[in-house]
């Protein structure tokens, strides 16, 4: 074996450079490395999922971390990394939610407003703490799909064209659900100030 007189350092390489090395090389320090970034992340995104279960959440970490490793010679080159993460990640929360009933009122609500044709998609900026707590409180109570629908776009910040790789549906569904749930979201919280960004 060839040692290289500059060894390529892990922590300037970008996930995607990560993944390849994990996919072709099985590299274990560059899966490490990937952990390191993005464990911390995903533990704080399951958690707002699975009903702020923080073991659960960690072992659901875990969890996707073994399937990006058991899965690894699925990689392809030109992907990204992070959608692929966090499609692992909802697939494992769907598990979670199999046995759950979670009929809500918002349900209701998408049920009888949902229209693909809407173009005035916008979202939520939260502005003092009292706006804060009653959308928790407003989140808590809606459905798995809906909750993280707005986890991917409002927390994690993930783009539309991502959100739709990891819920795998088209971006037209993803921004019509997102301009749903941001209605329904501004119908329930609109006695609080609050600043209404295009998507």
């Amino acid at each position: 074996m060839r040692l290289s007189l500059f060894p390529t350092r892990l922590h300037a390489l970008t996930d995607e450079e990560l993944m390849q090395r994990v996919a072709n090389r099985d590299d274990d320090k560059a899966f490490d490395e990937l952990y390191h970034r993005h464990a911390q992340r995903l533990v704080g995104f399951m958690f707002r999922q699975m009903w702020r279960d923080e073991q659960l959440a960690a072992d659901l970490t875990q969890d996707a971390f073994m399937r990006i490793w058991s899965y690894r010679e699925r990689w392809r080159d030109g992907s990204e990394f992070l959608p692929w993460l966090y499609s692992i990640a909802y697939n494992l929360c769907k598990n979670e939610y199999r046995h759950q009933d979670h009929q809500t009122e918002y349900e209701r609500y998408l049920s009888s407003t949902y229209d693909e044709k809407q173009d005035a998609d916008a979202e939520i900026r939260i502005d003092n703490e009292s706006f804060d707590r009653a959308l928790q409180d407003v989140l808590n109570d809606l459905p798995p799909d809906a909750r993280t629908l707005f986890s991917l776009r409002f927390e994690e910040e993930m783009t539309v064209p991502q959100i739709a790789v990891v819920l795998g549906v088209p971006q037209g569904t993803v921004k019509s659900r997102l301009h749903t749930l941001t209605n329904f979201l501004k119908n329930k919280i609109k006695r609080y100030e609050c600043r209404i960004y295009n998507l």
